[in-house]
């Protein structure tokens, strides 16, 4: 039991650090550029997260289901160079593809762009380094290097601000450089070489999760870009701004939260529907599910107070109206932390196509509510449009989670 709490523990503090320093990133454009320049940042910011996500939508997320079924030893340790070949591959491609946005894009909002491009690969190799060794229970391991990271970044940082040169770009650049010192530590420990590996082997042993898994991820990832291009079309770069401001304080810590999660629970959800466990992934995913209906109910009973005065006070007032999307964003959060355990369970259980055809109808709603709000109520109601998506989609989730439950034990 002491080595689970420990793992558990390393885990949640690995994951909160990553969700402070990636927070604090588009926090500190927001203090020190005007709300235009620093949406100009954070929508740069959106696409590597983006490109990130497809990473993990044909590796890490697969990864987490995939490889914990092999035993310890050369066959696990070849998935590992197979899989880190393939995100290394997929890397090089995206940073030729990014490249070609920057040059073509409108500056006035890819102009950051070009700061990222050079790194892409570290980002998405030290983001898969985390998952490497949360696929192995190795979390203590995932926080040193997440540590590695951070520091790194925020050396950088540190110079930029001493200097006077904070800008959009260098501020991208900075995360790319601790990005790059991570992935370089991870390597060094593990002697895991990418350019050893065989992406269309990992392509060929993960094709039955890879096709539904990576399709969810590759839609989720395009959901997110889709919501940040849709806000700012339909409403501003400043309304993007201030959106992404609460989201990034009250909204990414969940979200942060869920991706600990993942790393925790998908592997041990895997093993126990590979066992026919039924009994163990329901108690599972109960448990879990009260955790965080209570962490949920904190969130929106902090947020929401806190959020006239903390933003009347913050750059001097420059994003006071958005003081009014609190409650929606606090309470999307909740309702995205009822969601995990079931997307858990319905990981646990291979049952991919199921998570597909949710995030489906997740990206109707979200996108449709999106759009709906924003016509008629500007960015309070674009905040209530995303709630009410996320709500759709956890209630479908639930209804999924218990059919494939069902189906799982009369299978036994």
């Amino acid at each position: 039991m002491s080595g689970l709490r420990g793992r558990t523990l390393a885990g949640l503090a690995d994951q909160a650090l990553v969700a402070v320093t990636t927070a604090g990133t588009g926090l500190l454009g927001t203090a020190v550029l005007a709300p235009r320049e620093a949406g100009v940042m954070l929508y740069t910011i959106a696409i590597l997260v983006f490109v990130q996500g497809l990473g993990r939508a044909f590796v890490g997320d697969v990864m987490l289901a995939h490889v914990p079924r092999y035993a310890a030893g050369p066959a696990r340790r070849g998935q590992f160079a197979n899989a880190h070949a393939t995100s290394g591959t997929l890397a090089a491609a995206a940073a030729v593809v990014l490249l070609l946005v920057w040059a073509l894009g409108p500056r006035r909002y890819v102009g950051d762009l070009v700061w990222g491009v050079p790194f892409v690969p570290s980002i998405l190799l030290q983001d898969l380094a985390r998952y490497t060794y949360q696929t192995e229970g190795r979390q203590p391991r995932a926080l040193v290097i997440d540590a590695c990271w951070v520091v790194v970044q925020g050396a950088c940082l540190a110079v930029l601000l001493g200097t006077g040169h904070a800008a959009g770009g260098p501020i991208v650049a900075c995360w790319g450089i601790g990005a790059t010192a991570g992935a370089a530590l991870f390597y060094a420990r593990t002697r895991i070489n990418p350019l050893a590996g065989r992406p269309a082997r990992w392509l060929s042993d993960t094709r039955r999760l890879l096709g539904w898994f990576t399709a969810t991820g590759v839609l989720a990832q395009l959901t997110t870009l889709l919501i940040a291009s849709l806000v700012q079309g339909i409403l501003t770069q400043a309304a993007y701004s201030g959106l992404r401001l609460v989201q990034t304080v009250v909204l990414q810590p969940a979200q942060s939260f869920t991706m600990a999660l993942n790393g925790l629970l998908v592997p041990r959800a895997s093993a126990l529907a590979g066992a026919g466990d039924v009994a163990g992934l329901r108690r599972q995913t109960r448990t879990v599910l009260a955790v965080n209906a209570a962490i949920g109910a904190c969130i929106v009973a902090v947020a929401v107070p806190l959020a006239h005065p903390v933003l009347d006070w913050y750059h001097g007032g420059a994003y006071a109206a958005v003081a009014a999307i609190a409650l929606p964003v606090s309470v999307q959060a909740g309702v995205y932390l009822l969601q995990i355990p079931f997307t858990v369970a319905i990981r646990g259980m291979h049952r991919a196509r199921l998570l597909f055809a949710q995030y489906a109808i997740f990206a109707v709603t979200t996108l449709g509510g999106l759009v709906l709000g924003a016509v008629q109520g500007q960015l309070v109601g674009a905040a209530w449009g995303l709630m009410a998506g996320a709500g759709v989609g956890t209630l479908v989730q639930a209804g999924m989670y218990l059919a494939a439950s069902r189906a799982m034990a009369r299978a036994r």
